[in-house]
């Protein structure tokens, strides 16, 4: 049975490529020989949460994440229910901001989030722009990525990422984005999975995991894949330059503003 895989609001939460995390995922899963499919689907849509292996928000304007907000209220529950069945979300950019308690906006009035998560967000006038360079548990490897947003989150838990060079959640804080049960987010995009394709067989990992009710390690997502053709060995191996020459540079960089 072939993967889904849902874009939601593919159209609107589509800024900084995010549209390549998907179809990363969607690579990684024909390299273990299994074949997929990505769903984009968008306002007044209800989709049935449950029956994907992963669900996708990628980045928006601040304008276009209230819209989206506003729209996923009824499906609250919905998502509540995927969530607790352990169907992996991935939200990049503010995405994941819309899962919080609250968020206030820049002229002190508040909007109640989806309050799926104990957190809140500071929406301000000023914009944090910056490279990363970050660790996570759900690999060995580093991650790369760029950071653009106009926020600040308050209160979580338990972070993505653990930041090495760049910003926290907020000033003065090393944790970034937020871990929580089956829910991922980060302000990472690029986006984060092309620019860190160990990072994708890890998500690749859990929703193979997940369909064989196991649990392997994240640097096994490739174990037992059938060869690669000629063309995509090559494209892997692209990869994985791409991402050796982002992080050589970035070391460099972070190492002579010192």
């Amino acid at each position: 049975m072939e993967y889904r895989i849902l874009h939601w609001y593919h159209d609107l939460l589509n800024l900084y490529g995010d549209y390549g995390n998907p179809a990363a995922l969607v690579r990684g899963l024909a390299r273990r020989g299994q074949p997929a499919v990505i769903d984009r689907l968008s306002f007044h849509d209800a989709p049935v949460l449950s029956s994907y292996d992963l669900v996708f928000l990628g980045s928006g304007t601040e304008r276009g994440a209230l819209a989206v907000l506003e729209d996923l209220r009824p499906q609250r529950e919905h998502i509540r229910d995927a969530l607790a069945q352990g169907v992996p979300f991935l939200a990049t950019g503010n995405a994941f901001e819309l899962f919080g308690r609250e968020l206030i906006l820049p002229d002190g009035s508040r909007r109640e989030g989806l309050a799926l998560f104990d957190f809140s967000v500071e929406l301000t006038d000023r914009r944090t722009l910056c490279d990363q360079i970050c660790r996570t548990a759900l690999c060995e490897q580093p991650c790369v990525g760029f950071l653009n947003r106009a926020s600040r989150i308050l209160g979580v838990a338990s972070p993505l990422f653990t930041v090495l060079h760049g910003v926290g959640n907020t000033e003065g804080e090393k944790g970034e984005g937020i871990r929580e049960g089956s829910f991922y987010g980060t302000h990472l995009t690029g986006p984060c999975l092309i620019k860190n394709p160990h990072l994708a067989d890890c998500f690749v990992a859990l929703m193979t995991a997940r369909r064989e009710q196991a649990c392997p390690p994240p640097e096994d997502a490739l174990s037992g894949a059938p060869p690669l053709p000629e063309d995509d060995a090559l494209l892997r191996e692209y990869e994985r330059r791409a991402y050796s020459v982002t992080l050589e540079a970035l070391t460099r960089r972070f190492a002579d503003e010192k």
